[in-house]
């Protein structure tokens, strides 16, 4: 029993142990947009589907989308870094004015803003946070 313990462990190691392929600081950008409005979608969705209460979350991922696939066409731009903080700026302006806002449009400029901020954050300091 030991012996098939110790084979099991072993082979686990060895195919985790695999080789990672190093991705260029634009290639890692470029997953990172993806995968994170991958998720922003299927939150919007799964939320969406759940009703009551989680359709303001789901409005909240669903405002994602935009922005993300905005700053999918940004990532290789001179001025990126200019152009989505200006974008994150401006949605923070909206959101001084909270007396005036629906629910339904606070969820929207929140993920708006998320994002933008989110993108802005990993495009200046792409090492800020390790993830993996």
């Amino acid at each position: 029993m030991d012996k098939e313990i110790t084979f099991l462990a072993e082979a686990y190691t060895s195919i985790h142990e695999k080789k990672e392929v190093k991705e260029t600081p634009e290639e890692a950008f470029d997953t990172f947009l993806i995968k994170r409005a991958d998720g922003a979608a299927k939150l919007a969705h799964s939320t969406k589907e759940k009703g009551g209460l989680s359709i303001l979350t789901s409005i909240h991922f669903a405002a994602k989308a935009k922005p993300y696939a905005e700053s999918e066409k940004w990532h290789n731009k001179e001025g990126r870094n200019e152009h989505y903080k200006a974008r994150a700026k401006e949605i923070y302006e909206k959101l001084k004015d909270l007396d005036s806002l629906s629910q339904k449009q606070f969820q929207v400029l929140m993920g708006e803003l998320e994002v933008w901020g989110e993108v802005y954050i990993r495009s200046t300091k792409p090492n800020s946070i390790k993830l993996d």
